[in-house]
């Protein structure tokens, strides 16, 4: 459930920062392909944001974390998240960018 969680905001903190829609259209797909595809799909849709060995090493890990995790959970995980990404995308384009602290994470008072 912690993976589950960090992910869920690590796909806020970058969708609700400085992120246009269309960033938020991209990271969504690398997000479908990390917790429902293949590592070769993953590796192939977060090329588009450049990162460096370390980070494509350390997304093969959590890509084979996810990979154990019972369907129902990845089910589960890719709404919260298509939600989130829409809600927060949605608020981006209207304007109501919320604060945002170290990395563009979402800061909540609650």
């Amino acid at each position: 459930m912690k993976l589950a969680v960090m992910l869920a905001l690590v796909s806020l903190a970058l969708c609700c920062s400085t992120a246009s829609a269309t960033v938020c259209r991209a990271f969504l797909q690398v997000i479908e392909h990390l917790v429902m595809g293949t590592l070769s799909d993953f590796e192939d849709a977060i090329e588009p944001f450049h990162p460096d060995l370390d980070m494509k090493e350390a997304g093969a890990l959590m890509k084979m974390s996810l990979d154990k995790l019972p369907r129902q959970a990845k089910d589960s995980l890719m709404k919260l998240t298509r939600e989130r990404t829409y809600e927060c995308a949605q608020g981006w384009l209207q304007g109501d960018q919320p604060g945002a602290g170290s990395y563009g994470v979402v800061v909540s008072s609650g």
